[in-house]
């Protein structure tokens, strides 16, 4: 499902499929959810931005309020089993909560929202190949994101995904930790300086690509770069954990 607002403008249209997987996570009353970005958040970005630049566009920058607002929506979606942009029990729109998340700038938003897929790569899909998820993903007002999935197995479709967009880009500061996995890109089991180096040779053009790509997006800026090296080097010394 997908809308876009300024003022009172609204578009909506619906996708949903199934599949299985972890933990639940619980939504408080008012975006009170862990917003850290992970690996397959990070990569749902990096696939975003790269259909961005497929088409001629500058790509998305993470904010941190756009992030507490899908991160709440996914987990309330999958915590009373619903799946609809406004907010179930609650009587508020989905242009209200990131409102109240703190996305306050007076501009443009939008948010996609899928369900039944764990992989950021076949929730891409399912916005890519709907009209009114792609347009979202591809609007040139549009500056900043949020993203969040959520899982439950007691709900209908088990995960749920929210993208949240905006026109101004208000800001996102990495974690000084990073979710397990990070920055292996060589699927060794181990984040450290060989990943560090295979990075950089990536960014150089040495190489083409990585064993594990997936997780070499370390501070989730949707961009492989020198500075999530720097980032792993940085967490082999033992500098940031």
């Amino acid at each position: 499902m997908r809308a876009t607002v300024f003022l009172t403008a609204i578009s909506v249209a619906l996708t949903a499929i199934l599949v299985l997987a972890p933990t639940p996570v619980t939504a408080g009353s008012n975006c009170s959810v862990d917003a850290t970005i992970d690996n397959q958040e990070a990569e749902l970005l990096r696939l975003i931005n790269n259909y961005r630049q497929e088409n001629g566009l500058d790509p998305l920058a993470l904010s941190d309020t756009l992030n507490s607002a899908s991160a709440w929506k996914s987990a309330h979606m999958a915590d009373n089993d619903y799946f609809s942009h406004d907010d179930a029990g609650l009587g508020r729109s989905f242009d209200g909560r990131i409102r109240d998340c703190g996305y306050t700038a007076n501009t443009w938003i939008g948010e996609n929202i899928a369900a039944g897929n764990r992989l950021a790569a076949d929730t891409f899909e399912q916005w890519r190949t709907s009209s009114g998820h792609s347009a979202n993903m591809l609007n040139s007002d549009f500056v900043a994101i949020g993203i969040g999935r959520a899982y439950n197995a007691d709900s209908q479709f088990d995960w749920y995904w929210t993208a949240a967009f905006g026109g101004f880009a208000d800001g996102y500061a990495p974690p000084a930790s990073f979710p397990d996995g990070a920055g292996d890109v060589d699927c060794t089991g181990e984040t450290n300086s060989i990943d560090a180096a295979l990075l950089l040779q990536l960014t150089a053009g040495f190489v083409d690509s990585l064993p594990c790509a997936d997780v070499a997006d370390v501070n989730g800026d949707g961009a492989i770069t020198a500075t999530d090296a720097t980032l792993i080097l940085q967490l082999d010394a033992g500098m940031i954990s």
